[in-house]
């Protein structure tokens, strides 16, 4: 089958739905294919803050606040990492963004905006996180998006993976080659946006880009299909090193490859009971410390990335619930089946099921124990309700993980994909999560994910895209 249209957007989630609605309104006939079988996207899994300054949500509260501010406020807390353009192109537009969801009907907690969202907080409040999180774009953006569909030239096709990119003999793009239950078609357009993610979901990239085993919460598509097919075409790659995790992900005993935020070990959840320790059996941070940023970069100072949350019987019993959702079967279970949730009755015994080494382990929490009598942890951890001294004793294997992907496609400010040579692909566009989200630099920017994402799309379709 060979069809032809002005532009094919591939990924219908947080970049490609505002790129399609937007387009459409200039007049384009537009395909829309995704790999999954609804659209969304990442939105499904993401905490759905949005980050932007000079809103009416902010001057409603008093709120003053510029993309100046934004963008000084954003260099002070990636360390003066990432690609400034990229962050002014989000940042001078985001108002834009977020004031055309709020007409859309966007609806955010008379609370908002915040300064803070689960990472490092900004010196002004201009975060905004919809009651639902990232489903609440869905939901608003899903109606218009089917009224398009009805009312303009556009077609949606879901269940359909890219697997080529179709280029003339002159290297100029000119469609697509798609996948659906085995059938391949030939589509073809004057323009392709990528818009189909990043590869926080590829074990492949994970060991190429990172040397890191894939250890993520992460939408099942982000497999990096764009970043693959666009480099065979000569795109660069650029970025992985701007990688910052999360810290504390556990992993899932029913979902085996998904690893998440399942234990209250942040002190702003609930101030810490336990201690960390890492593979040599020793404490390596104050456990009060409440900077999401030193938090992210002393786990990746440790080795495999990787820690065990310590604790005793008396803690399991008096102390506020760890666990942040799973009911008491789950729990029960994993300590049961799986090895990296481990109970045993003494401190030797626990060592070998953690694999660590005793001596230190046993010297880690006799000195936490003494610190905590003498009312002087070597820490500096002021909070130390109980010893750790009556067994059973419990660990908890606690690692740095990955919503998003870092390394990313380059881009120039018009978001046309650029090849080796610094030269536009012709007739390639990209956006969102293709770009990396190191163009945010090396660290977590409060609502810089959905928000960048959102902006990019909503300036693709609305100049930026050609045809």
């Amino acid at each position: 089958m060979t069809n032809k249209w002005d532009i094919i957007i591939v990924g219908a989630g947080t970049t490609g739905l505002p790129a399609a609605i937007k387009a459409a309104e200039r007049g384009a006939k537009i395909l829309v294919v995704d790999a999954a079988p609804s659209i969304g996207g990442t939105l499904h899994l993401s905490s759905g803050s949005l980050s932007a300054a000079g809103t009416s949500l902010q001057e409603k509260k008093g709120i003053k606040d510029t993309p100046e501010q934004h963008l000084a406020d954003s260099l002070n807390i990636n360390h003066g990492t990432g690609e400034v353009d990229k962050l002014a192109l989000w940042q001078e537009n985001s108002s834009a963004t977020l004031e055309w969801l709020l007409s859309l009907g966007l609806k955010y907690p008379e609370t908002q905006p915040v300064k803070l969202a689960g990472h490092e907080p900004y010196d002004i409040a201009r975060i905004t996180t919809p009651k639902n999180g990232g489903r609440g774009y869905i939901e608003v953006l899903e109606p218009f998006f089917n009224e398009i569909i009805k009312t303009k030239d556009v077609e949606l096709r879901l269940n359909t993976r890219m697997v080529d990119i179709l280029v003339d003999k002159n290297k100029a793009v000119i469609g697509i080659e798609t996948e659906n239950n085995g059938t391949r078609d030939i589509l073809k357009a004057k323009t392709v946006l990528l818009a189909c993610g990043g590869y926080a979901n590829s074990e492949l990239l994970w060991k190429e880009l990172h040397e890191r085993p894939k250890r993520v919460y992460a939408y099942p598509h982000s497999l990096g299909d764009g970043l693959l097919l666009s480099r065979k075409l000569g795109a660069r790659v650029q970025l992985q090193e701007n990688l910052i995790t999360t810290f504390g992900g556990t992993i899932d005993i029913d979902k085996k490859s998904d690893y998440w935020i399942h234990t209250k070990t942040s002190p702003q959840m609930r101030p810490p009971w336990e201690i960390f320790v890492n593979n040599q059996g020793k404490r390596f941070f104050n456990e009060e410390n409440i900077s999401p940023d030193f938090r992210e970069r002393t786990i990746m100072n440790q080795p495999d990335w990787s820690c065990w949350l310590i604790y005793d019987e008396n803690i399991r019993k008096k102390a506020p619930e760890l666990f942040t959702s799973w009911n008491k079967e789950k729990i029960s279970r994993a300590f049961e089946t799986h090895p990296d949730y481990c109970k045993a009755s003494t401190i030797q015994e626990l060592a070998a099921l953690c694999n660590l080494p005793e001596a230190p382990l046993q010297a880690t929490i006799q000195h936490y124990n003494l610190g905590r009598q003498a009312k002087s942890d070597p820490w500096g951890r002021q909070h130390t309700p109980s010893n750790i001294d009556t067994g059973p004793f419990y660990a908890i294997k606690h690692y740095a993980i990955s919503v998003v992907s870092f390394g990313g496609i380059v881009c120039d400010n018009n978001l046309r994909i650029l090849n080796k040579t610094g030269q536009p692909i012709p007739n390639l566009f990209g956006g969102g999560e293709l770009l990396g989200m190191g163009i945010w630099g090396n660290a977590y920017l409060g609502g810089s994910s959905v928000g960048g994402c959102l902006t990019m799309g909503r300036l693709l379709g609305e100049k930026l895209l050609t045809w």
